[in-house]
């Protein structure tokens, strides 16, 4: 649990869902103080709140580590049967670029879509656990765990990586360059395998660093041709959008990936976007915007 103060109570409450990355419906949220404006600048109180993740959220996410972990072993047994090296002794190839037809782009609506979460925020992903042992936790070590961690992990199975670091300050972002001979295998048919990775990833680190880091996985190339893919995805959508008249619902993906696809549209005059479901089911849904006729 942490203190946070704010010129409001609404103000400090966004400073540590911010600070935290947490939705407020994933929160439990304590107001020790309101806020008092004074008497001529006399007395003046800024607002305190204690923030912490909920123990329904603590309980839903590792539910869903323990079905990711579980289903990402299966792809990755799945997708090893298919490994041309392991059918023929030969390399393997490089994984082919992400095409738009199977990256993300969907215009039929999930079965039993989420209700949309009314937040301005996109959605974080796992953070850690606001309590005394956070002042004790080091993201030095956590980064050194975590690569050391992924080294193993990609060692059991079966194809062992190289794990480089690569520090993006400006938008605390950590990236972890997996080196192997075995691409495909790591990346996973549509970048199934490569996303649970790094879902556990963030969710490793969030348990042993002391602040809120994104944290990317990246094998060869993949993340960089993901980011043409997603760009071509969102044009199309949008057009898709304007001409039919009807929203679009894209494929579940990462929130750094989501991200990309609000900002890619964000100042589109005829759609707007937001994100609905759980991680890591979250996607986004491209919408008409309701201000403007569409042409």
């Amino acid at each position: 649990m942490a203190q946070y103060e704010g010129v409001t109570v609404a103000a400090a409450v966004e400073k540590g869902l911010t600070a935290l990355g947490l939705e407020e419906t994933e929160a439990t949220i304590t107001i020790r103080r309101k806020e008092a404006k004074g008497f001529l600048g006399l007395g003046r109180k800024t607002a305190l709140v204690e923030v912490e993740i909920s123990a329904e959220t603590v309980a839903r996410r590792q539910a869903a580590q323990k079905k990711i972990e579980k289903e990402m072993r299966q792809n990755i047994r799945t997708d090893a049967q298919n490994d041309p090296q392991r059918r023929s002794g030969q390399p393997a190839a490089k994984a082919s670029a992400p095409t738009p037809a199977s990256a993300t782009a969907t215009a039929v609506k999930p079965v039993t879509p989420a209700p949309a979460a009314p937040v301005a925020r996109p959605a974080a992903q796992p953070a850690p656990v606001a309590t005394a042992e956070t002042e004790n936790r080091n993201d030095e070590q956590a980064v050194k765990d975590l690569a050391l961690y992924l080294t193993d992990l990609t060692q059991r199975l079966g194809a062992p990586s190289l794990v480089r670091i690569d520090r993006k300050s400006d938008d605390r972002q950590i990236v972890f360059h997996l080196d192997t001979a075995k691409e495909g295998l790591l990346i996973g048919k549509h970048g199934r395998s490569i996303n649970s990775l790094q879902y556990i990833s963030q969710t490793f680190f969030n348990h042993r660093g002391r602040t809120h880091q994104a944290i990317v996985l990246n094998v060869g190339d993949y993340r960089e041709r993901r980011e043409r893919v997603l760009a071509s995805v969102a044009k199309r959508t949008a057009r898709n959008v304007i001409a039919d008249h009807q929203a679009v619902y894209l494929d579940p993906m990462p929130s750094f990936e989501r991200k990309q696809i609000h900002t890619l549209l964000a100042d589109s005059p005829y759609v707007e976007t937001y994100s609905e479901g759980v991680d890591p089911e979250r996607y986004v849904v491209v919408v008409p915007r309701k201000t403007v006729k569409l042409p």
